[in-house]
C-alpha cells in the first residue's frame, strides 16, 4: 500500500517538475523575443495556471491519501 502511495505520488512530482521547467524554458523564452509576443504569453501564462493547479491537486491528494492511510492503520490495529 505504502508503495502504491509513493509510486502515485512520485509520477504525480515528477510532472509537476517537468512542467516547472516546460514554464522555466518559457519564461527565458520571453524575455528573448520581448513583451510584444502575445501567443507565447498566453501559452506561458496556461502553463504556470496548470502548474499552480498541479500543485494544489497534489496537496489535496497527499493529505487524502494520509487520511485513508491514518484510517486503515486504525482499522487494523483494531
Amino acid at each position: 500500500m505504502e508503495q502504491r502511495r509513493g509510486t502515485g505520488l512520485s509520477r504525480t512530482e515528477e510532472a509537476i517538475r517537468r512542467l516547472g521547467a516546460v514554464v522555466e524554458r518559457l519564461e527565458a523564452a520571453s524575455t528573448r523575443t520581448g513583451a510584444g509576443d502575445l501567443l507565447l504569453a498566453g501559452e506561458l501564462r496556461d502553463a504556470r495556471e496548470d502548474c499552480e493547479r498541479l500543485e494544489e491537486t497534489v496537496r489535496l491528494v497527499g493529505g487524502r491519501l494520509d487520511q485513508a492511510i491514518d484510517r486503515l492503520r486504525g482499522l487494523l490495529e483494531e
